[in-house]
């Protein structure tokens, strides 16, 4: 129980990235016009390149912190397997594995940058 209390923090933050930037994005989709649809839909297009990228920076942040735990990167998949049934199609299955090897990735460096500089 620990540990996944130690993991919450993380937890919660990347469910905050996964789901806040499709939702604002939606809402300015419906208020904007045509000629901007278009360029929305771009950066929507871009939605699983940004939540690997914020996998990547909260692994980090935990390894630096933490140490390596394995559980944060489950976590990360859990909480982007249902961004995919409400944002994204069924080819964003894939991006569950990617974003929990991003995490993963993170936490490694993490966990050795904490140890070469010093943990906080």
């Amino acid at each position: 129980m620990e540990r996944f209390e130690r993991t919450l923090p993380y937890f919660i933050t990347m469910i905050v990235f996964f789901y806040a930037m499709p939702i604002i994005l939606i809402a300015v989709v419906s208020n904007v016009g045509e000629e901007y649809s278009a360029a929305i839909g771009s950066i929507y297009n871009m939605l699983p390149m940004f939540d690997l990228c914020c996998g990547l920076i909260v692994g980090f942040f935990y390894g630096r912190n933490h140490g390596s735990e394995w559980l944060v990167a489950l976590e990360s998949g859990c909480a982007f397997i249902p961004c995919v049934s409400i944002f994204f199609n069924s080819t964003a299955w894939i991006y569950v594995i990617l974003i929990m090897l991003a995490t993963l990735l993170g936490i490694v460096l993490g966990k050795v940058f904490g140890d070469r500089f010093g943990r906080r």
